[in-house]
């Protein structure tokens, strides 16, 4: 629930120590959503949606990207300059 209520909008369920927070950038056509992902409450990535015609289509389209960009993340050998929410890492 800490990504998303619905967990069954697909990808796999993120640990609870990770959040997302979505925002709205730009107006009219050039609008877009991003989601900045924290673990721990520091920032670690934003992911960003174009197309959605709702903030709630936004969030559960992001939240899906979130979810598996976690996985992915979670998947990958880290060392110490990566670990802990650096943003030092690759995102997206």
């Amino acid at each position: 629930m800490n990504i998303y209520p619905d967990q069954s909008i697909g990808g796999p369920p993120a640990p609870e120590d990770w959040t997302m927070s979505v925002g709205l950038e730009g107006l009219g056509e050039g609008t877009s959503y991003f989601a900045d992902v924290r673990r721990d409450g520091k920032a670690v990535c934003r992911l960003v949606i174009a197309g959605p015609s709702s903030e709630e289509e936004a969030r559960a389209l992001l939240a899906v990207k979130v979810r598996l960009w976690i996985a992915e993340y979670l998947a990958r050998p880290h060392n110490g300059a990566t670990s802990g929410g650096s943003q030092e890492h690759t995102c997206g």
